[in-house]
């Protein structure tokens, strides 16, 4: 939030800039949605990393681009192939009294960081918050779950929320993936069978909070050595295979 002026005088730096944020589709070859970032009216994550980030992972479970006077990093922008970290822009923000700072880090689309009335930047954050018009019934459902799941009660069995999606393989099926004793990786599918997301969203963390002993549920190991099932299995569990690799 500083700039150095004329004899090398260290100055605050005006809050002269605008920002604006879009939900739009991204392309087809990545799927999904893109948050796209406009400063000053140009958008920047195309000529930085390449492409904006899935809003989930900016806004869910919280949102990552709230101005706090704790300086935090956030990510801005990915890779064209849909992959963080193949390409990669974050922010830095900060709120100084009555501006929000930001610090370009990384695939930087500009030379300068830049500055937002913090009273503009918090009405940009709550209008985006308002309105989810956007969301698919999956992901209004995978946004749900995971901001109101009770994690330290997933954690007291050995287990930690990693994903929430409509099944890969069968879109009547709602799955959450999550990670047990750090050596396995767990899925429970729960099917939609008419349900609004709000209806499914409730069924899953319902489920999720329930003793694991009496899901229906698959595992894997994620290391070779590991062959028995999780200590939380039921018998309701099962070890998952490749459909589409011959046993």
């Amino acid at each position: 939030g500083q700039l150095i002026g004329q004899g090398g005088v260290v100055e605050r730096r005006p809050g002269s800039d605008s920002l604006r944020l879009e939900v739009v589709p991204a392309p087809e070859s990545v799927g999904g949605f893109e948050l796209q970032v406009f400063v000053n009216e140009v958008e920047m994550t195309s000529v930085a990393a390449g492409l904006g980030m899935d809003p989930c992972d900016v806004f869910v479970p919280a949102n990552k681009l709230a101005a706090t006077q704790e300086p935090h990093v956030a990510p801005i922008a990915r890779c064209e192939c849909g992959v963080y970290g193949c390409g990669t822009t974050d922010v830095q923000i900060v709120r100084d009294g009555d501006l929000v700072h930001w610090d370009w880090l990384h695939e930087t689309p500009m030379n300068r960081g830049v500055s937002f009335p913090a009273d503009q930047y918090d009405a940009e954050m709550a209008r985006l918050m308002s309105s989810y018009s956007w969301e698919t019934p999956d992901r209004r459902a995978g946004r749900l779950i995971l901001a109101s799941v009770d994690n330290a009660k997933l954690a007291r069995n050995g287990l930690t929320l990693s994903w929430v999606s409509n099944s890969h393989g069968d879109p009547t099926q709602f799955r959450a993936a999550l990670f047990a004793d750090e050596a396995y990786q767990v899925l429970v599918d729960v099917a939609w069978d008419g349900r609004s997301p709000e209806e499914l969203a409730r069924v899953v963390v319902e489920t999720l909070e329930s003793d694991p002993r009496e899901w229906t549920a698959e595992w894997l190991p994620t290391r070779q050595e590991f062959e028995d099932p999780p200590r939380m299995a039921g018998p309701g569990w099962r070890r998952w295979h490749d459909p589409y690799w011959p046993q």
